[in-house]
């Protein structure tokens, strides 16, 4: 009898031990378990975001590679209009046009302190652009060959017609005093030549698209077309004279 009542009383110890002790034993339990769950959880979690933001790096720095590719392609490919050996040249953006025309000077956000000069030449992939009428520290601005202020000596490449290229009010490019016995003919190529003295020889201006008698009556007038797209001009490079400093 006393036995039973000995483990009676054990037994109800027990329960109103575990009533009392239990819930915080389990929440121990449950805080333990619950926080091993969540940082499992949580870092492959923060692995896989680690992953995402190397993958969004990575196709950044892609897309930068494969835009100075680009640029590179087509820098080399503006330096191929020019037959100097050697040519210092310097990448420009369009900034703006002035007076917002098409024949307007081109202001390029590069200046003195590119070591760009008056008297530079300006070209693109395309072609001969102008040359470089005033220059700040910053910016150049670009006088195109449609300006009336821009004359070219020019030559063509077939039949080696020479004149002077220029430009009237409305932008419309002549090859003036060509010589009647040179016989050109329309579709030619026009270059710069090297009697100018300014422009290096061999950058492409245009195509001869109309032949006609000159003022004098001894000479010849070429229309020609521009092979630079003036509304399209974003990106040009300077050449710098063996005498600028970069």
């Amino acid at each position: 009898m006393g036995n039973r009542r000995t483990r009676l009383i054990w037994h109800v110890s027990g329960a109103v031990l575990l009533l009392l002790t239990g819930p915080w034993l389990l929440g121990i339990g449950g805080s333990i378990l619950g926080s091993k769950f969540a940082s499992l959880f949580f870092a492959e979690e923060r692995e896989e975001s680690h992953y995402r933001s190397l993958a969004v790096e990575l196709m950044l720095e892609n897309a930068e590679l494969r835009e100075l590719a680009a640029k590179t392609r087509v820098y080399r490919s503006m330096l191929s209009f020019t037959r100097m050996p050697e040519v210092n040249a310097v990448a420009g953006r369009v900034l703006f046009r002035s007076e917002g025309l098409i024949r307007g000077d081109l202001i390029i956000d590069r200046g003195s302190f590119d070591g760009v000069l008056p008297g530079d030449v300006c070209i693109t992939d395309r072609g001969l652009v102008g040359v470089v009428a005033e220059v700040e520290e910053a910016t150049a601005t670009v006088k195109p060959i449609t300006s009336p202020a821009v004359q070219v000596s020019c030559i063509t490449a077939e039949s080696g017609s020479l004149g002077i290229l220029s430009s009237d009010s409305d932008g419309n490019l002549r090859l003036m005093h060509v010589d009647v016995s040179s016989d050109p003919v329309p579709g030619e190529t026009v270059l710069t030549s090297r009697f100018g003295g300014v422009y290096p020889e061999g950058i492409v201006v245009g195509t001869v698209s109309g032949v006609s008698q000159g003022n004098s009556g001894f000479d010849l007038s070429l229309s020609v077309t521009a092979s630079v797209d003036f509304d399209r001009v974003d990106e040009a490079l300077i050449l710098l004279k063996e005498g600028d400093n970069l």
